[in-house]
């Protein structure tokens, strides 16, 4: 499931009542597309005084909404981050992110509740997918008036495609220039600038494009 606001919302309402005697205050609850994690809890530590030591403050709960996981472990990591609030908003020591607290904690609510919450989450090779950020990429598939085919990544503002087209047109044979937006990574390895320079491509079976784009 891709989870929504009011879906987090509702979930830390109830397991904050379940699992932590309705103990944690309100939170901002945040969408996150970010790849890198699933939950993030964020806030500042700000200094009280010369001794009276930090504060922690402006807490926001970020749950990932880019990648389609099961129900339960988007709950998981809902409890995952509670965990983390219920340690930081009491200003609670531990002896790292995921130590002896946190574990504490977490073995605590797996075993109250039938949870499988754990200090990380493996992503599968369908999971990593949708973590990949894919760049739209406009690119260019040059025919030769020889017969040769290369294609040329441009930046993708009209007025690069536009200059970078002119341009190959004045300085090569080009029978015709076809142009591309595409987010295959198939073109990762390819730069992106407006230089003269055109890769030639053997093989016009492996090209993931389908399409054109009339630059005029």
């Amino acid at each position: 499931m891709i989870p929504a606001i009011p879906y987090i919302q509702s979930r830390f309402d109830e397991f904050n009542a379940r699992y932590f005697n309705g103990s944690l205050p309100p939170v901002p609850i945040k969408l996150s597309h970010a790849k890198g994690f699933l939950g993030k809890l964020t806030f500042t530590r700000r200094k009280q005084g010369l001794f009276r030591g930090y504060r922690n403050e402006d807490f926001a709960l970020r749950i990932n909404a880019r990648i389609d996981l099961p129900e339960e472990l988007v709950q998981d990591t809902i409890l995952h981050e509670m965990i983390h609030y219920y340690i930081a908003v009491n200003n609670l020591k531990d002896s790292s992110t995921h130590g002896a607290l946190f574990r504490r904690e977490m073995a605590r609510i797996n075993a109250e509740g039938g949870r499988h919450i754990t200090v990380s989450h493996r992503l599968t090779e369908t999971e990593r997918a949708q973590a990949v950020v894919h760049k739209t990429r406009m690119v260019a598939v040059v025919h030769f008036k020889d017969g040769k085919t290369g294609v040329k990544v441009v930046p993708n503002r009209r007025e690069h495609v536009l200059y970078w087209q002119r341009m190959a047109l004045r300085r090569f044979a080009i029978d015709k220039i076809e142009w591309h937006l595409t987010d295959d990574d198939y073109f990762a390895k390819f730069p992106s600038s407006v230089a003269m320079k055109i890769y030639l491509i053997e093989d016009l079976s492996v090209l993931p494009v389908s399409g054109t784009i009339n630059m005029g």
